[in-house]
């Protein structure tokens, strides 16, 4: 679904419950507010929240089971987050550096990317991204909840916001018995969140790691990507293309074993450029060239252009040419390609014995493939990198057998990776001192510890708030610059 009509759907859903909110509220008063309260739903601008009080006795039931456990566990808490703080500092300056001054620094990318459907979001993706913040807030959230009870705070209620298109869940506990506990314990709750994000980010990359020993029953990885899905669309679905459960080992001389490899082979222009090493005898025998013809931009033409099987190249070696070559040639292109005993992407006197380097003149913003299939003829294809990225879905698994698809091992990987940059950025987030985070309690909870006996209960926090602001600027900016790099 194109972005733009998802929003507008969106949009007008909000605007429809809006408008019925308002109508049974001013027609069906009592009878439609008690519905409301009973399921503990509010109607808002853009925003769904619901709330309830039945897990209560669970998360007590559950913080009253060996207390001693839970005050050792989150007691390393506090610990974890105090050590991840100083790093996640750190990450957010080196992020703040490369994203201002990125064209000086090519190989870098910041750490902290704000998330936009549609730019670096997939919209076919927004269920993958919205099901994993429910669960890495409700690890969050239960992290507070547990942590309150076992101080003898309680639990108010918990609950589910949905912002837009973003749910997050909630708790909320009692305020007044929370400012009376002393400051560790406080700091044990404001860290029990962080801390168990940190361990479901951790615990869901071990799982990640290990799923091709999970999935090695029923499928292999490390020897190719296997396609999933072809759209209708796409200019590589045909006879003599790709199918769907083709095994692709290579493209043009870059080796492909998963799914990262594939996107790296598409995205390397110089691998998307290569010349072919060329025997000099086919050369002479199949040579079909005409005058040569100048088209524009710096491309010539060297083809009768009615032979639509044939291609022209250009010898790259004029320099050192002993053979007395052509500088342009006109070759059936399949047989050419195919007949190559390699490419010569590196330069010059790569190619062995009687072989030279020729490179094939494609026009503007083309370039050459050649996708080498297990089990089945090349693939010869001319056209540009997303035509294969934007209408081909390939998977790392590929099948030993048909009782399983493809869709098991590939929705696992993507949810589990989806698990575990969000759960960790949660932390990243909430350990800094940003206002309305569990960052700006745990920095005005450090600065009593540290500063109080110094300077006072007031100047400490303060000097807590100043820094938490400061630092929220400092993040809107980095975001709102990277945004517009974005876009």
């Amino acid at each position: 679904m194109d972005t733009t009509v998802f929003f507008f759907l969106i949009i007008i859903f909000y605007g429809a419950l809006l408008f019925f909110d308002l109508f049974f509220k001013s027609c069906a008063h009592y009878p439609y507010l008690r519905l409301l309260d009973g399921l503990g739903l509010e109607i808002g601008y853009f925003n769904l929240k619901w709330s309830t009080k039945a897990l209560n006795r669970l998360f007590l039931k559950w913080g009253n089971i060996r207390p001693q456990f839970w005050r050792a566990w989150f007691s390393v808490g506090i610990y974890a987050s105090l050590i991840f703080l100083p790093i996640s500092i750190c990450l957010l300056f080196y992020s703040a550096f490369v994203s201002f001054f990125r064209h000086e620094i090519a190989t870098s990318s910041p750490v902290i990317t704000p998330v936009i459907p549609g730019v670096n979001l997939p919209v076919a993706e927004l269920g993958y991204y919205s099901l994993t913040l429910v669960i890495c807030s409700v690890v969050h959230e239960a992290g507070h909840a547990l942590a309150a009870v076992l101080y003898d705070l309680g639990v108010i209620e918990v609950g589910l916001n949905l912002y837009f298109i973003l749910p997050v869940a909630c708790v909320r506990l009692p305020t007044e018995k929370l400012t009376a506990l002393n400051l560790k314990s406080k700091l044990s709750i404001f860290c029990a969140g962080i801390w168990h994000n940190l361990l479901l980010s951790f615990f869901g990359y071990l799982l990640y790691c290990s799923l091709p020993t999970i999935f090695s029953p029923f499928y292999y990885t490390g020897k190719g990507v296997q396609i999933s899905d072809i759209s209708r669309h796409s200019p590589l679905k045909s006879p003599e293309g790709l199918h769907i459960n083709d095994i692709i080992l290579s493209i043009n001389d870059c080796k492909v074993t998963n799914e990262d490899d594939w996107f790296n082979c598409l995205s390397n222009r110089e691998l998307l450029l290569p010349g072919i090493c060329i025997e000099s005898e086919l050369v002479n025998t199949l040579d079909e060239s005409v005058p040569l013809k100048h088209i524009g931009n710096g491309i010539v033409e060297c083809c009768d252009p009615s032979n639509k099987k044939n291609l022209c190249f250009e010898y790259t070696d004029l320099e050192n040419n002993e053979l007395e070559l052509p500088g342009h040639v006109c070759l059936p292109g399949r047989t050419i390609i195919e007949k190559s005993a390699n490419f010569c992407t590196i330069g010059p006197h790569v190619c062995t014995g009687n072989f030279y380097c020729f490179k094939p003149v494609l026009p503007n913003n083309t370039y050459l493939f050649k996708v080498t299939l297990k089990r089945a003829r090349p693939v010869i294809y001319i056209g540009h990198p997303s035509d294969f990225y934007r209408t081909i879905d390939v998977s790392s698994y590929i099948k030993r057998t048909n009782l399983l698809g493809l869709n098991i091992p590939d929705i696992s990987t993507k949810l589990l990776k989806y698990i575990v940059v969000i759960s960790l950025g949660l932390a990243f987030v909430n350990v800094l001192p940003f206002m309305y985070m569990d960052g700006e309690y745990v920095t005005k909870v450090l600065g009593l510890i540290l500063l109080k006996d110094i300077i006072g209960k007031r100047k400490s926090v303060l000097v807590a708030t100043v820094i938490t602001w400061l630092f929220t600027i400092f993040l809107i900016l980095v975001l709102v610059h990277a945004a517009f790099r974005m876009l």
